[in-house]
Parts: structure tokens; sequence; C-alpha cells
């Protein structure tokens, strides 16, 4: 089972669209979605601030279950 929940707090990670030396820049996430797969692996999804593009990031059980 799949579980999600929205966090309100500022989760960094690397944005593809904003890039700068041909290199992702780090960003902050804008309304992080953190998601436990069927695996237990937590991850984040949410927009970057400056552009609005489509974010990602991998996340520790640690920070993971602080932010669910």
């Amino acid at each position: 089972m799949v579980s999600q929940r929205k966090f309100m707090a500022e989760l960094k990670a690397l944005c593809m669209k904003c890039r700068t030396n041909n290199k992702p820049t780090m960003r902050t996430m804008v309304n992080p979605v953190v998601t436990k797969n069927e695996k237990g692996r937590y991850s984040a999804k949410g927009a970057c601030e400056v552009c609005g593009g489509n974010m990602f990031k991998f996340m520790s059980a640690t920070d993971g279950e602080a932010m669910m």
C-alpha cells in the first residue's frame, strides 16, 4: 500500500530545467508530497520554486518518517 501526505517544509532537490553551465542546480521544492512505496522506500515529489518544473528526490527512512 502506498501512503501519501503533504508536508510544507523546505526541501531541496536538483532541478533539471534550471541549469547553470549545463548542470542541474539545487532549488527549493514547492508543495512536496512525501510517499512510501511498497518496498518501503521514501520519496518526495514537488515543483521548482523558480521555473515550476517537476522535481523528484529519494529520501532516507529517517527523513521520510519525519515528513510523513
